[in-house]
């Protein structure tokens, strides 16, 4: 128990419990996520089929960033260093592999253990979208429109606060794993495949909010304004270039020094937040809201 308590995961509530529902239910650490694994009480590691399996079971699209701490808890031993091991490989640090018996947990004080079903979900959406929450119009003003949405954080995260979101890229592995994480997460998006260097294939209508994040596209920049309702707001966070940095994406990729705002004339838009800082893993970022004026 004290491994597990001066773990710093355990603050954060970042508690992976692979053991079946059934036994989840019957006790578990106060804040863990069930997500039942099949298990093998002698595992050797994450190598071959059995590596795969754990890749298609665990995408890192239901798990917190990479730079958080984690603990693994499974039945056996061997399941929970193995996958600790895969989570290792995919460049996670911060793992604690613990093993627990059926119902062990009830023995814990309550202040640390818990019955019942999972209520909560260990991935979180971009931080600059949860930062500013507030600034967004509220979901009965219209729908949410997630271009270069990945692999859905952001618009799962806002249709389970009540907004209807159609998220488009062009991976549909990415959409594949937004449509599961919807599905994980009991809420409906609709999911688009499409080019979005081809402008001709964004989908039709106004929308009360866009989303761009993570991604770089000059044009479609310049094209948001043409998206939004009267009083809508796009919400951008993408890189940007700092003389001297060398790390990823290219930078062809990056944004200028203060190049967000040339995208939103103040006559056409009101800009509520500017920010160039850099993301928790270091890189260079800017981001930007604004609102489209109302004639």
């Amino acid at each position: 128990m004290r491994e597990l308590i001066e773990h710093p995961a355990w603050p954060l509530g970042n508690i992976l419990d692979l053991r079946p529902t059934a036994r989840f239910r019957a006790g578990h650490w106060r804040g863990a996520v069930s997500l039942p694994l099949e298990e093998s009480a002698d595992w050797p590691g994450p190598d071959g089929l059995q590596g795969a399996y754990l890749d298609a079971a665990l995408p890192s699209i239901f798990l917190p960033s990479r730079h958080q701490p984690l603990v693994v808890v499974a039945s056996a031993p061997a399941t929970a260093r193995a996958v600790c091991e895969l989570l290792a490989r995919r460049g996670r640090s911060g793992l604690l592999p613990l093993a627990s018996a059926a119902g062990a947990e009830a023995d814990l004080p309550a202040s640390l253990s818990a019955r019942g079903a999972s209520s909560g979900h260990l991935w979180q959406p971009p931080p600059f979208l949860r930062r500013h929450l507030q600034l967004l119009p509220p979901p009965p003003l219209g729908g949410v429109l997630d271009l270069a949405c990945g692999s859905g954080r952001a618009a799962v995260w806002l249709a389970r606060r009540g907004y209807r979101v159609t998220a488009v890229d062009w991976q549909a592995e990415a959409l594949a794993l937004g449509e599961r994480l919807a599905d994980n997460s009991a809420v409906q998006c609709h999911f688009l495949r499409a080019d979005l260097r081809d402008l001709a294939r964004l989908p039709a209508g106004r929308w009360a909010i866009v989303l761009v994040l993570r991604y770089l596209q000059r044009d479609l920049f310049a094209r948001l304004g043409d998206l939004l309702l009267p009083g809508g707001v796009a919400l951008i966070r993408t890189f940007r270039h700092v003389d001297g940095y060398r790390g990823s994406p290219r930078p062809r990729f990056r944004l200028g020094r203060a190049e967000l705002p040339c995208y939103f004339p103040p006559d056409r838009f009101t800009s509520l937040v500017h920010e160039e800082n850099f993301t928790a893993d270091g890189r260079p970022a800017a981001g930007i809201i604004v609102r489209r004026r109302i004639p």
